[in-house]
């Protein structure tokens, strides 16, 4: 089998997860996304690959753009109005993708990965929760 015959597959496979998963599930695949970009861009920079750095910063934003404008406030009270100030937050930060010192990287990093841990332990339900919080 070729590579394009893999990354085939792989994409098929990535589209059926996509479309199968649960509401919760999709925030974990969101803050994956946003996970492998920020590494991407913190390898990049220790690189000295500026145009790598800003695509992968890029991509990361458009993923939190995609937490922030799919948060529901009525219905999440509080916890979506915390998200929302949150994932605001985060944006601000990414401003300008040249200019993202590593300290802040790694401190987007952290909070992207606390927040994915949190949603991927909803996302498995309420037996997960249990577990966690025994």
């Amino acid at each position: 089998m070729s590579y394009s015959n893999y990354a085939q597959a792989a994409s098929a496979y990535k589209e059926r997860e996509v479309l199968t998963a649960s509401p919760a599930r999709l925030v974990v695949i969101v803050y994956d996304h946003i996970l492998a970009n920020l590494q991407r861009a913190r390898v990049a920079r220790d690189a000295k690959r500026p145009d790598v750095q800003t695509e992968a910063i890029g991509r990361a934003r458009d993923g939190i753009v995609e937490l922030l404008v799919t948060l529901d406030v009525e219905r999440g009270g509080q916890i979506a109005k915390d998200l929302q100030s949150l994932y605001s937050f985060m944006l601000q930060q990414l401003v300008d993708a040249t200019k993202v010192e590593p300290a802040k990287l790694q401190r987007m990093i952290t909070m992207i990965s606390d927040l994915r841990e949190s949603f991927a332990v909803v996302a498995a339900g309420p037996q997960a929760v249990k577990e966690t919080a025994a």
